[in-house]
């Protein structure tokens, strides 16, 4: 059985949209196994987290510096 124009256009169409959904699937798990991909994240990463741990420590040693004056941490921002 032949089906009509708007039926076959509709199958046309719904069998395009599944085939770009399928390559936007693929494309998107081989972005995840790539190691360029995970390669550029972990320097970011890793020099964010070097940058929050010296904030950290330079806000300790002057919590440790006023706390053995006795005196109350002084807040900047």
């Amino acid at each position: 059985m032949i089906p009509d124009y708007y039926t076959r256009d509709t199958l046309v169409i719904q069998h395009r949209q599944h085939l770009l959904q399928e390559a936007e699937h693929e494309r998107r798990l081989a972005m995840i196994d790539s190691p360029q991909r995970a390669s550029r994240g972990l320097p970011r990463l890793a020099s964010r987290l070097g940058i929050c741990l010296l904030v950290l420590g330079t806000k300790l040693k002057q919590f440790e510096q006023h706390r053995a004056v006795g005196t109350a941490p002084v807040r900047s921002r």
